[in-house]
């Protein structure tokens, strides 16, 4: 998800803005914030990946909640603010992105990784 937002929204701003829905919903647009935006979403792939492949339990847990930084209070303002078209699906999309990983973050607590300490 990071990437492929990251990508297009660093690559594409304008059609980021344009095609994604809710977001034209909050104007004007602003490149600059788009392709900042863009850009910390490849910033959290890397970190995210690097935890994937690592498996470090520091390096995942930073990264899970770094993510969840960002997803929580993302997931608040939609919910404060319920999408015309999307409504209900948006949500729920917005919620896994906040529950898959902290539920991740509760396991890797007790989990036993070779990098862990």
């Amino acid at each position: 998800m990071h990437v492929t937002t990251g990508i297009w929204t660093w690559c594409f701003p304008r059609s980021f803005y344009d095609d994604v829905p809710t977001v034209s919903d909050y104007p004007p647009f602003n490149e600059h914030s788009f392709r900042d935006f863009g850009a910390m979403n490849l910033a959290m792939a890397v970190v995210l990946g690097a935890a994937a492949v690592r498996l470090d339990r520091t390096l995942v847990q930073v990264g899970l909640t770094a993510n969840l930084v960002w997803a929580v209070p993302h997931l608040v303002f939609h919910a404060a603010h319920p999408p015309h078209a999307t409504g209900l699906a948006l949500i729920a999309a917005l919620a896994a992105v906040v529950v898959i990983p902290l539920v991740l973050l509760v396991l890797s607590r007790g989990a036993s990784t070779t990098g862990a300490r």
